[in-house]
């Protein structure tokens, strides 16, 4: 796992010619965990635990694209679980991100289908919740991948070749 941490905007040219092709931005991916019995949107934790650690918050224009189970809850009949947001200086929307994620099954992956979920990413920094779905777990910790976009930057003609 990499030990740096920089606030700059990564692109990549992918091997094409700087000018010449459009540069992507990176995908960037964080493992979070949730009690996936929880019957109101709770903060999810970044790491393994679901009740210490610090929580995730996405930066403004974030385009989630999925989440992966890695960590299965326990018990209930197909349990799912809701993971939705708060936006900074909104209210909270539970599934905004992912509606009824499987919980139990290691390795489903789920995509983006939330109202908060568009194309133009995130409106604002938004804090990330989760919460039991229509089917709960009876209890364990439900732990998975959450893989989003980096914001592109602000203004689409820094990306062009520089002379």
């Amino acid at each position: 796992m990499a030990n740096t941490t920089f606030q700059g905007v990564v692109r990549s040219y992918a091997g094409g010619g700087k000018g010449t092709v459009t540069p992507g931005v990176m995908v960037q991916s964080v493992q979070i965990s949730c009690d996936p019995t929880a019957t109101s949107a709770t903060n999810v934790r970044i790491g393994t635990s679901s009740s210490s650690g610090e929580t995730l918050v996405l930066p403004a224009g974030a385009i989630p694209i999925s989440v992966m189970t890695m960590n299965a809850s326990t018990g209930g009949t197909n349990p799912t679980i809701d993971i939705g947001g708060t936006p900074a200086g909104g209210s909270n929307d539970p599934d905004g991100l992912f509606n009824e994620v499987d919980c139990d099954g290691k390795g489903t992956i789920k995509g983006a289908d939330g109202a908060l979920a568009i194309a133009g990413g995130l409106t604002a920094n938004t804090t990330v919740t989760a919460m039991n779905g229509s089917s709960a777990a009876t209890g364990g910790t439900w732990t998975g991948i959450l893989t989003y976009a980096a914001p592109p930057s602000p203004h689409p003609w820094r990306c062009r070749s520089w002379p």
